[in-house]
């Protein structure tokens, strides 16, 4: 069976969705109603029927059978052309799709909804719609957290604003946990014009929740939210943030035009901890590592300390964790001499493999990395490599996805379903 065969396509037919808080604020039991999903309320998984149990693999190494489309989280066209990461978290079976209207889960065995929750100020209308980033599973996978760019229209005297709207879900119910606006504060140095991370993103997005503290980024701007009080606790300018690890929220800083440096702050008071000067195009590493281009090479630092963990010779690597222990670093540029991949233990960053190697191998365009399972592609045909060795684990995987879970992966807004 072709693995674009029998499609199957869902949209969204859920009613909008009313919160009430405008600051960070605690739900009580009146959340019942914050979830539609196909007229259907949404329960608790114990209460449902029990369903045909799917075929796992952890991880899957190939992909076929009948997909699932998941076209809100595709991101808007544009003129240039440009891909921008789909809008979509895969988690236990479940599709998280950060939607223009709102938040999104898709059971990805049946395709069909599980909930759909609504932002209270309603999404942009006409035009190509707005990027908008993957949302945020909890660790324990209880919560999901996305932000949106909204308007609020001035009513008599009181003029409209603009604001980050924050929702966090509970996955199960689909109940609204909390909700937060944040006054959209963009810088004023004129150095806005480029984004400052490597995916070039604009977008706003949830980095890191704590028990008491929520870190936001949008545009050029980072905030820090104190869950307890309930207010913006501090805010960067020209700083974006790409991680929070114990108690540090990292990223990247501009400090002038075509400038820019590492750095750490503390999340309870944004005081600044650390700081690698000259390192720009900032992206994530891994839960607690950056990567930066510095001079002619791309550096790996460590988010909490600061401290350079290991060195690519040459500028633009960028690295995928695996949610276990390993880090891959690649690059593929239009030249065979500017592709390779480096595979790193995450606790040591002690080198693994790396290709190309003296063995001749081609060098496979990277899109996902999972539990030890390395997804791309050889001259358009879907592989996967195996992370411990980098020995070729699946020379017909089926689809090349960039976003897995034990069920399956998502290509472009498509979810394939695991096979083995």
């Amino acid at each position: 069976m072709g693995r674009r065969s029998r499609t199957r396509h869902w949209a969204v037919v859920a009613a909008g969705i009313t919160l009430t808080a405008t600051t960070l604020t605690a739900c009580g039991d009146g959340g019942s109603a914050d979830a539609t999903a196909s007229g259907k309320s949404a329960e608790p998984a114990h209460e449902a029927p029990e369903k045909p149990s799917r075929p796992a693999f952890d991880p899957p190494v190939r992909f076929d059978g009948p997909t699932v489309e998941l076209p809100d989280a595709g991101q808007p066209s544009t003129s240039s052309g440009e891909a921008t990461r789909p809008a979509v978290t895969l988690a236990d079976g479940v599709a998280y799709i950060t939607a223009e209207g709102g938040l999104e889960a898709i059971d990805t065995g049946t395709g069909e909804p599980r909930w759909d929750v609504r932002t209270k100020h309603a999404s942009e209308t006409g035009g190509f719609g707005s990027r908008r980033a993957a949302p945020l599973v909890s660790a324990d996978g209880k919560t999901v957290y996305a932000a949106w760019d909204r308007s609020v229209e001035g009513e008599g005297t009181a003029p409209g604003r603009s604001v980050i709207e924050v929702l966090a879900v509970d996955t199960a119910t689909g109940r609204t946990a909390w909700s937060a606006e944040i006054a959209d504060a963009p810088s004023s140095t004129g150095l806005a014009a480029v984004a400052i991370g490597a995916d070039e993103s604009l977008s706003p997005q949830i980095v890191g929740v704590d028990s008491d503290t929520v870190v936001v980024t949008a545009s050029d701007t980072t905030y820090a939210v104190d869950t307890s009080t309930r207010t913006e606790r501090w805010k960067k300018s020209d700083f974006r943030a790409l991680a929070f690890a114990d108690g540090v929220v990292a990223g990247g800083e501009k400090t002038g035009y075509a400038k820019g440096r590492l750095v750490g702050f503390a999340a309870p008071t944004g005081e600044q901890r650390w700081t690698v000067a000259d390192a720009r195009q900032p992206a994530t590493a891994a839960p607690r590592l950056l990567s930066a281009n510095l001079d002619d090479k791309t550096v790996v630092v460590d988010a909490v300390s600061g401290e350079r963990r290991a060195t690519l010779d040459g500028r633009d690597w960028r690295c995928l964790h695996d949610a276990q222990s390993l880090v891959l670093c690649s690059k593929y540029g239009y030249g065979s001499a500017n592709r390779g991949i480096t595979m790193f233990d995450a606790a040591s960053v002690r080198k693994q493999w790396a290709l190309p190697d003296d063995s001749g191998r081609v060098v496979p365009r990277v899109t996902g990395f999972w539990h030890g399972a390395v997804y791309g592609s050889v001259n358009d045909e879907p592989i996967v490599l195996d992370g411990r060795t980098g020995k070729d684990r699946q020379t017909s995987a089926g689809a090349a996805p960039y976003e897995i879970d034990r069920y399956g992966g998502v290509e472009g807004s498509v979810f394939h379903p695991a096979a083995g």
